[in-house]
C-alpha cells in the first residue's frame, strides 16, 4: 500500500485470502479517515485468478470506500478474469475500471462529471 497526495495505491498479488481482505479493509478505511484519501486504486495486474467470492469481497470494500466519501478505481483485470466474472453473474455495478494506470485521470474526470 502506498500513498501519493490524496491517493492510495494497492497492488494485489498472490492469493486473496479472507485474512488479507480483513486487513485490507481495516487499513484502507483507516487511511481514508486519517489521511484524507480521496481515491483508492486497486491494481490487479498480478492476479491471474479471481473467484466470485474474492471479487465480491473487493466489491464490498469499494462500496465501503464510497460510503467514506472516496472513489475506487480497479486496474489490471485480465481477460480471463473478466470473462469468468461476467459468466458467473458478478455484480459489477459501481465498479470503476481502467485498462492502465495512465487512464486514471480520464476516468476520474468522467466520475466527477456524473456526480
Amino acid at each position: 500500500m502506498s500513498r501519493t497526495n490524496n491517493r492510495l495505491s494497492i497492488i494485489l498479488q498472490g492469493d486473496i485470502t479472507p485474512e488479507m481482505i480483513a486487513v485490507l479493509n481495516s487499513e484502507v478505511l483507516e487511511n481514508i479517515k486519517t489521511q484524507r484519501i480521496a481515491l483508492v486504486i486497486f491494481d490487479l495486474s498480478a492476479i491471474a485468478i479471481l473467484d466470485l467470492t474474492e471479487f465480491n469481497a473487493l466489491h464490498s470494500i469499494a462500496l465501503m470506500i464510497k460510503l467514506m466519501g472516496a472513489e475506487t478505481i480497479f486496474t489490471g483485470f485480465n481477460a480471463g478474469v473478466v470473462a469468468f466474472l461476467i459468466s458467473a453473474g458478478a455484480d459489477i455495478s459501481g465498479i470503476n475500471t481502467v485498462s492502465g494506470l495512465d487512464d486514471i485521470d480520464r476516468v476520474l474526470n468522467k466520475i466527477k462529471d456524473i456526480v
